[in-house]
């Protein structure tokens, strides 16, 4: 369900268009970064020289005639003399552990910047070194460094909530879509989704969708059309079938053989009529053509009468049966439906003795419920599981197995029934015990 949803559709495409933003725009500054690094290394090196250009124009060695170096500035000056280096000048620090380089330019080392120039006139061979600290450029690199970088986040949050603030606008067609598809069930199949003239692809999309729906609404007529055909001409050759087998049961020249034989026959007939009843009721509740006539009811003496009629089942599994009546209860009185109420207790009770473990005791209590103006009806018996999977039971035509008897819809009509009487109906198993509880109103 959408309900998990851990990503939906607005987050993924934040997420997209951050990530791509994050890429581009990283890459974009990182280039930036390098061309403004360079720049900057190109225009301090400039400075320099040029520093120490101006600083050797008013250097002599011979007499010696030595500037004054600008502020947390070191020089060296010296000249060379039968291809040694003779050093006329020096400031103290750390100047004196940097070796002269042997061409025109800047270099860096041991954290500083070294400019190092020489004269061309003969008459005054004077050559400087110019050592000044790397540390204001390095930090204003870093600064720079750290404020694209922090552009960059802000510009990813900026973006990610501007494309997320979009996405929610833009996915607004498609959120009606999904609230108006929460509204289709099988009554409501046709044209359910409205159509909006965008010629785009949620234009297609809500055609495709409602195109889908017809198909499935004409399968589904088809089914339902099929359950009552087949339900209504079933019923008239299991009627003539039935009385014809009474008649004959009621012969006094009939054998005993043949006599137990048609016996057999007219259960089975019995029991397929039963099936007939319920495939057509399905029919009706699929396509809501059910109508109730409501009466009251008295649950006590229909109770009564079923469990009678399925004592020759319960004989043959050695299942015992027990009906407890509460005294408290205000009334046994229900306002419902006779016939449906009739195939909603004896679905609960076959559903019992089917699945009841042999040579145990099969209970049904009623009693006042927990729901005001309701009486509670309950079919406990024992199982030879620890517990059973009750998940599916109320899902028309299921069955835990394939080759379980039954089709699979005695639960689910159950369900139906109750609610169309506007009750409650439950099941649990636990404790190798299963069991079904019914809520009925007990007025309208």
């Amino acid at each position: 369900m959408i309900g998990n949803r851990q990503f939906g559709i607005k987050l993924k495409i934040t997420a997209a268009f951050s990530l791509i933003f994050i890429l581009l725009s990283f890459s974009f500054n990182l280039y930036c970064y390098r061309k403004i690094r360079m720049l900057m290394i190109s225009d301090n090196d400039a400075y320099l020289l040029a520093r120490a250009q101006t600083l050797l124009d008013k250097t002599e060695v011979l007499p010696a005639i030595i500037p004054l170096p600008d502020k947390n500035t070191s020089i060296r000056v010296l000249y060379h003399s039968a291809g040694k280096p003779i050093i006329v000048f020096q400031s103290p620090g750390i100047i004196k552990n940097i070796r002269t380089p042997t061409k025109t330019g800047v270099t860096d080392t041991l954290g500083m910047r070294v400019a190092y120039v020489a004269s061309s006139n003969e008459d005054n061979p004077a050559e400087l070194v110019l050592v000044r600290s790397a540390e204001h450029l390095n930090s204003n690199l870093q600064y720079l460094l750290l404020l694209l970088f922090a552009c960059s986040l802000l510009s990813v949050l900026l973006a990610g909530l501007i494309a997320y603030i979009l996405s929610f606008y833009l996915l607004q067609p498609v959120q009606r879509i999904i609230n108006a598809a929460k509204l289709i069930n099988a009554h409501k199949l046709r044209n359910v989704i409205p159509v909006k003239k965008t010629n785009d692809e949620l234009q297609e999309l809500t055609e495709t969708i409602n195109t889908m729906l017809v198909r499935i609404d004409e399968s589904l007529q088809q089914q339902q059309n099929f359950f009552a055909s087949a339900s209504h001409e079933l019923k008239t050759p299991l009627a003539i079938m039935r009385a014809e087998i009474e008649v004959h049961l009621s012969r006094p020249d009939l054998t005993a053989a043949l006599s137990s034989l048609m016996e057999s026959q007219l259960a089975e007939i019995n029991r397929l009529q039963q099936v007939v009843q319920e495939f057509l009721l399905v029919s009706q509740l699929k396509s809501s053509g059910i109508t109730l006539h409501k009466q009251q009811i008295d649950l006590s003496l229909v109770i009564l009468r079923l469990f009678h009629r399925f004592q020759p089942f319960l004989q043959q599994k050695g299942l015992q049966s027990t009906i407890d009546f509460d005294q408290e209860a205000e009334t046994f009185l229900v306002v419902a439906d006779d016939d449906k109420l009739n195939i909603l207790l004896m679905n609960l009770v076959e559903n019992a003795v089917k699945y009841a473990a042999p040579e145990t005791m099969i209970s049904c209590s009623i009693r006042q419920s927990t729901v005001k103006d309701q009486i509670a009806i309950s079919f406990k018996n024992k199982i030879n599981e620890e517990s059973f999977p009750t998940e599916n039971l109320q899902n028309a035509f299921h069955r835990e197995a394939i080759d379980s008897n039954g089709a699979g819809i005695g639960l689910w009509l159950v369900k139906e029934i109750t609610r169309l009487h506007h009750g409650n109906f439950s099941i649990k198993s636990s404790n190798f015990f299963f069991e079904a509880i019914v809520d009925l109103p007990i007025s309208e």
